[in-house]
């Protein structure tokens, strides 16, 4: 199963039709690039669980375990020039796009996205670079399988009587 993140990289990527090295997921030995275009940061800011099962298989004789997640990811876009302002809904057109729709379907997750577009140009200080913030939520469910000693040969039940 993919990641979530990459999943979102490649949606936003493709939807707002950008290299794939401008869209990166969050990475501390990331340098920002040095021209004036757009690039997007994507990263993970909180993680709840929402459910989790363990069940056994008897066809597989494996025992599978589910771990449903509800992430929430930061979107950062940002520009040296006006792009990042002016194309700052573009992660929210790429979220509801039908390609979207597509990976979602395909890879069993959901995405969702928050009310709000923070302006975090104020954080950069004099170097008048444009930010954004647009927080994602993805549901998404991990699964683990793994093999397992499974007793089904038991003892013949004996009576005893005195």
């Amino acid at each position: 199963m993919a990641d979530p993140d990459l999943i979102l990289a490649d949606i936003i990527s493709t939807e707002m039709s950008l290299d794939a090295d401008r869209v990166v997921v969050y990475d501390q030995n990331f340098k920002p690039p040095k021209d004036q275009d757009i690039y997007i940061i994507i990263a993970l800011q909180s993680s709840r669980i929402i459910g989790n099962n363990n069940r056994f298989n008897p066809d597989t004789e494996e025992e599978e375990q589910y771990v449903s997640v509800s992430e929430t990811y930061n979107v950062e876009i940002a520009s040296k020039n006006r792009d990042a302002m002016t194309g700052r809904f573009g992660p929210n057109f790429a979220i509801k796009s039908t390609y979207s729709q597509q990976k979602q379907e395909e890879h069993q997750i959901r995405i969702f996205r928050t009310n709000q577009n923070i302006d975090l140009s104020f954080i950069e200080g004099g170097s008048s670079l444009h930010r954004y913030r647009i927080p994602v939520i993805i549901n998404s469910t991990k699964l683990d399988n793994k093999a397992i000693d499974f007793y089904d040969n038991f003892q013949a039940v004996e009576e005893a009587t005195e």
